[in-house]
C-alpha cells in the first residue's frame, strides 16, 4: 500500500462525484497537495487508448506493460484481471499526499458519500458507519468536502508509524574512541541518545558499523546502503527497512537533545510537508541529522545518491521540505561535538546544567 492518505467518493451513478471530484483538485492543488485519482470503471469497461493505434497493438501483441508520453502527458497500461484496490494502488507513485478513489464501494477506507438529495433529518458531513455524507444541492457541499478531506488527512497522518533511526557512523576514532562510546556520567552517548529516541519513536534501530555497548548488542541495526556515502547511506537503509513509516533521524553526537525537541519537531507535522528540517534562527542551514522524514521524500533521496549527491544539505532544495525556526528554549538540542575541544566543553557544559 502506498504511504499516501486514501479517501474514497463514493454515490449513486448521478450523484456528482466526478463534478464533485473535479471541482475539488484546484483548491487541493492550492493547498500544496500531490494528488491521485482512481477511477473504478467496474463492469462499465474503459476507452482510453484508441483502437489499432501503436500503444493498443503492442498492448493486444501481449506486452505487460505500455507507457507512452508526449511533452506535457504520458499514460500507462497493462492487464488488470482481477485486480483489487490495493493492487490498483501499487502502481500509483509513492510521492502523493492523497488518492481519492471513485468506485471500489467495497472497499474498508474513509469515505465521504455524495447523495443526489436530502433526506428528512439528515445533515451534511455527518460522521456515521458509511463515512461523511455531502448533498450535491447543499451551497456549502464543496466546503464540506474539502473540510472532510482536510480531516483524514491530519488522522492519516497522525496514526503514520514514527520510527526513530540513529545514525552511529563507522569505526572513525579520531577522538579516541567513536564518538557514540562518549561517556556522560558512565553511560556512552549512543545509548544516551537511544533512550530518548525510545520515548518518542515506536521503534529505534541504529544505522552504521560502529562499535556498541554492551548494553545496546541486540538491538536491530543496519548496515550502510553498498555504494552509498556519508550519513545519507545510513538515512537510505532506514527508508529502505520501513518505507511505510515517518522517521525521525538522529546524529549520535548530539549529547544535549532530549525527548522535548523531538516532540516540537513533531508538533511541526503538517499534511503535505515530507519532511520538517528545522534550523538555529541565524543561521540558513537546516539541521538533517535532527529532523523528522515522511515517507513520501525517500524517492527524492533516493534520486539524491544516484546522482552522487552525499550533502545531507541537498534534502532541503525540496520544495514540500519544511524549515521552523528551532525555539532559543531548544536550540541547545540541536548543539553536536565533532572535536576533542567541543567534547571537553560540551561535558562542562552538561555539568553546569546538571545533567552530567
Amino acid at each position: 500500500m502506498i504511504p499516501a492518505c486514501i479517501i474514497g467518493v463514493g454515490g449513486y451513478s448521478g450523484a456528482g462525484k466526478t463534478t464533485l471530484i473535479e471541482k475539488a483538485l484546484p483548491h487541493l492543488k492550492r493547498m500544496g497537495l500531490y494528488v491521485g485519482v482512481l477511477k473504478h470503471a467496474g463492469l462499465h469497461g474503459l476507452a482510453v487508448d484508441p483502437e489499432k493505434k501503436d500503444t493498443d497493438r503492442f498492448f493486444r501483441a501481449g506486452a505487460d506493460f505500455v507507457f507512452a508520453h508526449d511533452a506535457e502527458q504520458g499514460f500507462s497500461r497493462y492487464p488488470a484481471d482481477s485486480m483489487g484496490l490495493s493492487g490498483a494502488l501499487e502502481r500509483f507513485p509513492r510521492s502523493l499526499d492523497l488518492v481519492l478513489v471513485e468506485g471500489h464501494k467495497e472497499a474498508d477506507i474513509p469515505r465521504i458519500w455524495l447523495e443526489k438529495g436530502r433526506s428528512p433529518g439528515q445533515k451534511g458531513c455527518l460522521q456515521d458507519t458509511s463515512g461523511h455524507i455531502l448533498f450535491r444541492g447543499d451551497p456549502a457541499c464543496l466546503d464540506r468536502f474539502l473540510k472532510c478531506v482536510r480531516q483524514e488527512l491530519g488522522r492519516s497522518m497522525k496514526e503514520r508509524t514514527v520510527h526513530a533511526g540513529l545514525l552511529v557512523g563507522g569505526r572513525s576514532g579520531r577522538m579516541g574512541r567513536p564518538k557514540g562510546l562518549l561517556k556522560v556520567n558512565g553511560e556512552t552517548l549512543m545509548e544516551r541518545s537511544v533512550a530518548t529516541l525510545s520515548k518518542v519513536a515506536h521503534r529505534v534501530v541504529l544505522a552504521g558499523s560502529a562499535r556498541l555497548p554492551a548494553g545496546l548488542s541486540g538491538m536491530d541495526r543496519l548496515p550502510d546502503i553498498p555504494g552509498g556515502r556519508g550519513p545519507l547511506s545510513g538515512m537510505m537503509s532506514c527508508f529502505r527497512w520501513s518505507p511505510d513509516s515517518a522517521w525521525f533521524i538522529s546524529a549520535v553526537d548530539m549529547p544535549f537533545m532530549t525527548t522535548d525537541a523531538w516532540q516540537w519537531l513533531l508538533s511541526k507535522r503538517s499534511p503535505g510537508a515530507w519532511a520538517v528540517l528545522p534550523r538555529l534562527w541565524n543561521s540558513r542551514k537546516v539541521e538533517a541529522a535532527g529532523a523528522l522524514y515522511e515517507p513520501m521524500i525517500f524517492g527524492f533521496v533516493e534520486s539524491l545518491a544516484e546522482k552522487g549527491v552525499s550533502a545531507l544539505q541537498a534534502i532541503s532544495d525540496h520544495p514540500k521540505v519544511i524549515k521552523p525556526v528551532i525555539p532559543s528554549a531548544l536550540a541547545h538540542a540541536w548543539r553536536n561535538v565533532n572535536t576533542l575541544a567541543e567534547w571537553r566543553g560540551a561535558k562542562a557544559d552538561l555539568r553546569s546544567r546538571g545533567w552530567a
